[in-house]
């Protein structure tokens, strides 16, 4: 490594590249472009099959690259974290790209106030699909500050639009690399359970969606399975979350059991449906339709069959709750 990654810098830019290399040198160029410049680049390949080596060689001297067998994303950015001392920890994932004054923003934000743990924006998305242009303009400016308790219901937070400080991923730890998906949301939910969180509305960074990305692939019964983890990890690593703060953990968690159990009946699977519907009941939901969806479990077959075809006949089935789940869906991608 050159001298001018040794130098001592205010920001890691951490970037995973899981067989991303013919991504990687938009997202590198947009680094280059910042107008902050204190900054040091580390690029994790995440044992890719591509070359990721030959599309770094234009960059030798600049960037910071290791590779690590695929273990995926969460663990190749803890692996740039560790290997990294600065203030501030930046997040950019190979495909995707950021404007020349994000890093510039989010420092001058970060150092105004010690409370804030993290700062994130706005993003874009490209080409013409129901989620291209700005998050923001769609959705509306979420606040921000104490965030936890909203968050839990509608996560905004894209993962390239992230700067967080160093001192709070050492008090909450970082990525959960047990999650299958959704590691990003379950750090942003430990760092806003005991951190204010700064939101800039501006559009800092823009988002590609690649046609095999996991965002589009992934099956509705993985990403709820998850996401039931990423929040019980977080009621078990957070002992020091306020009780008001906790209990809405607590009926966020049986809003996940009752959505992933009523998934399941849709899907015809009647015995784990019943099993997670029994959760969601013992975690305190209060869902009106809860007992009559686990009534429907204890049907003859013919009756439930009979009840569960008339349904799909009048009630057209919901999309998969994949970009509509309140996580990062850039968290889905290339794994």
């Amino acid at each position: 490594m050159s001298n001018e990654c040794h130098r001592r810098s205010t920001v890691a830019v951490v970037i995973p590249c899981y067989n991303g290399a013919a991504y990687l040198r938009r997202a590198l160029d947009s680094v280059f472009a910042q107008t902050y410049r204190e900054f040091s680049v580390y690029v994790v390949d995440d044992g890719s099959s591509d070359d990721v080596e030959a599309a770094l060689r234009p960059y030798a001297g600049r960037v910071f690259c290791v590779r690590q067998s695929h273990l995926g994303q969460g663990a190749a950015r803890n692996h740039a974290i560790r290997l990294s001392d600065t203030a501030y920890v930046a997040f950019l994932d190979a495909d995707d790209e950021w404007l020349p004054n994000k890093l510039e923003r989010q420092v001058e934000v970060l150092e105004g106030d010690a409370r804030l743990g993290m700062a994130y924006s706005d993003c874009t998305t490209s080409g013409s699909g129901p989620l291209a242009g700005s998050f923001f303009a769609r959705n509306g400016i979420p606040s921000g500050g104490r965030i936890f308790e909203r968050l839990l219901y509608s996560c905004d937070i894209y993962t390239p639009t992230v700067m967080v400080r160093r001192a709070c991923l050492e008090q909450v730890g970082r990525f959960n690399e047990s999650l299958a998906v959704g590691e990003d949301y379950n750090l942003w939910l430990r760092i806003a359970g005991r951190w204010d969180v700064a939101v800039i509305p501006e559009a800092l960074a823009i988002r590609h969606v690649s046609p095999g990305s996991l965002s589009l692939t992934t099956t509705p019964d993985r990403v709820l399975k998850t996401m039931i983890a990423a929040f019980e990890h977080v009621m078990k690593s957070s002992p020091s979350l306020g009780s008001s703060d906790r209990k809405a953990l607590r009926k966020a968690i049986a809003k996940r059991y009752y959505e992933y159990g009523s998934y399941l009946l849709r899907e015809g699977e009647r015995r784990e449906s019943q099993r997670q519907l029994l959760r969601a009941l013992r975690e305190g939901s209060k869902d009106w339709r809860l007992l009559p969806k686990l009534g429907l479990g204890f049907l003859p077959h013919g009756a439930f069959a009979f009840l569960r075809g008339l349904r799909q006949r009048l009630v057209p089935a919901p999309n998969p709750p994949i970009e509509s789940l309140p996580m990062d869906s850039r968290s889905l991608d290339r794994r």
